[in-house]
């Protein structure tokens, strides 16, 4: 024991010294998921992560790149000012070029071209150029409809807005890491002003890029936030509404053509194997937290996005399904860990410890739920039964407390109660069930 570990203790510092600020994370998966891998195996996977700016701010690949919003008048002259002369710099540039463009086309007869294609250059340009002080931000008029309708209120690349039933992919991020801001000794959310303005455009397009899709449900858009300035009235209008979109997330989960992972370490990596990309994602926040268990538990597909490349997380597993033979393999613990959050392949179902006893009465999802939740935590107490309300297809109540919200799962589940008190138990929730 001893020996395991002092292996576990040098494994977790040398994770520590490729990335810092995993501390307890490193630990912990040291002693479980790597329990089985020697130093020099884990430090050949690290090598694989590009080294990250220690700077104040965000330095995630996705964080945002200010944090205030400069509200003098004077600024706000010199930002419009500056837009309007890089439009009428390109401008100056493209004048020529169209003008030639219109003669050429009008000596070959090509008239209706002059009118139809001749001023996108123009609406490029200034889509462009407006873009660079420009913010993200859904109609709340749509974000009703949306929960009225039961359908996504998604995004498209120019931060147009559209309820769509399917043809859309979802984000699956750790808000911390993509709108969260640091310093050198403290971390939070950006500047309230700033965030009531929405998502600062090219924020908003370096998480859209990396998601290879046309339209993009993004939680922070489709939700609306609970400002702290907020009356007691406004909280209580704003949390009806953020319980609405919470009870059409199965529908639009399920109704998306895939879900992709954006996690700031996994961005890092730069690595063609599932091994690899498996292993980070056992040290990333992403896994970490309990909403992204909801978003991979119910999506069609799940795609893990690297610094170069995509991984479907399916493949990842079925994997590790075809090549662990016993619980005595290396790989097993990191495929324990993953294998709950994904429909388990016939023919691996009765050794896999979560699937254990198939002739139990609990239902299968209840024991999904407790190992894949396992060492996930959520900032909102009620969340840690509220999340599980999509994936048992429940409808929450705005105003439930904890508590309400586990007698209304054993009520509509009561064989699923033993697995649910010992999720409490873990998860140290005082509860009477």
């Amino acid at each position: 024991m001893a020996v395991a570990g002092s292996q576990a203790h040098a494994i977790a510092e040398l994770i520590q010294k490729y990335e810092p600020s995993i501390t307890r994370r490193s630990q912990r998966v040291a002693s479980a998921e790597l329990s089985k891998w020697t130093k020099e195996e884990v430090e050949g996977v690290m090598e694989q992560l590009i080294p990250r700016a220690n700077a104040n701010g965000s330095s995630e690949p996705c964080g945002p790149e200010f944090n205030q919003l400069n509200k003098s008048l004077k600024s706000r002259i010199g930002i419009n000012l500056g837009i309007v002369g890089i439009f009428g710099l390109g401008m100056f540039c493209l004048l020529p070029l169209q003008v030639a463009a219109a003669f050429y086309l009008l000596l070959h007869g090509r008239v209706a071209a002059i009118w139809s294609e001749l001023p996108k250059p123009t609406a490029l340009l200034f889509n462009w150029s407006t873009g660079l002080h420009a913010f993200v931000k859904a109609p709340m008029a749509m974000i009703k409809l949306s929960i009225e309708s039961e359908v996504a209120l998604c995004v498209n690349r120019a931060g147009t807005f559209m309820l769509r039933k399917d043809g859309y992919t979802v984000l699956s991020h750790v808000w911390g890491e993509t709108m969260g801001w640091s310093t050198g000794d403290s971390w939070g959310p950006v500047e309230l002003d700033l965030r009531k303005e929405g998502l600062a455009y090219h924020h908003f397009q370096k998480i859209f890029r990396r998601c290879d899709a046309d339209w993009l449900w993004v939680d922070v858009l489709a939700m609306p936030e609970l400002y702290e300035d907020l009356s007691r009235n406004e909280k209580a209008n704003t949390e009806a509404l953020r319980t609405g979109v919470i009870n059409c997330l199965r529908t639009i989960y399920e109704g998306a053509d895939k879900v992709v992972c954006l996690d700031s370490l996994l961005l890092r990596l730069r690595s063609g194997s599932k091994v690899d990309v498996a292993v980070v994602l056992s040290l990333s926040r992403w896994i970490g937290r309990l909403w992204p268990f909801t978003e991979t538990k119910l999506a069609k597909r799940v795609i893990l996005k690297t610094e170069d490349d995509a991984f479907d997380l399916d493949e990842i597993i079925e994997f590790f399904y075809e090549t662990i033979h016993n619980e005595d393999d290396r790989y097993f613990h990191i495929f324990n860990r993953l294998a709950p959050l994904r429909p388990v392949p016939p023919g691996f179902r009765n050794w896999l410890r979560y699937l254990a006893n198939p002739g139990s009465r609990e239902p299968e999802i209840f024991r999904a739920i407790y190992y894949g939740c396992e060492n996930r935590l959520c900032d909102i107490e009620v969340d840690q039964v509220r999340a599980l309300f999509p994936v048992l297809d429940l409808k929450w109540v705005s105003g439930w407390t904890l508590q309400q919200g586990l007698h209304h799962i054993v009520e509509k589940y009561p064989n699923g109660k033993e697995f649910l008190v010992k999720y409490c138990d873990y998860r140290d929730i005082r509860h009477n069930l």
